[in-house]
């Protein structure tokens, strides 16, 4: 199965690499990038094990910090579109495809 990540993923982790970098220093931006990868692994190993949202979409939390992916999936493909916060309006990244 392919894996595809939105181009703007790379933006959304970045900047929530740069917030924990900021304030727990390189560890804890370490930290939140494994378990950000943790997550998206999972997702890739049971695509179909994890809730759907709006449009079709499923989502997947980090373990300890307040982030999600949403992805979609189907016979040839898991599409990554977005990394969020919890807090983030729940629109965010959902016209992403």
């Amino acid at each position: 199965m392919k894996i595809v990540y939105h181009p703007r993923i790379q933006r959304d982790l970045r900047s929530a690499l740069g917030f924990y970098d900021n304030e727990g220093g390189p560890k804890l931006g370490d930290r939140f990038f494994a378990e950000a990868e943790q997550a998206a692994v999972k997702a890739i190993a049971n695509p179909q094990g994890h809730h759907f949202i709006a449009e079709g979409l499923r989502r997947i939390s980090l373990e300890s910090f307040p982030y999600h992916f949403l992805y979609e999936e189907n016979e040839r493909a898991i599409r990554f579109l977005v990394l969020r916060h919890d807090k983030r309006h729940p629109g965010f990244g959902l016209r992403r495809k």
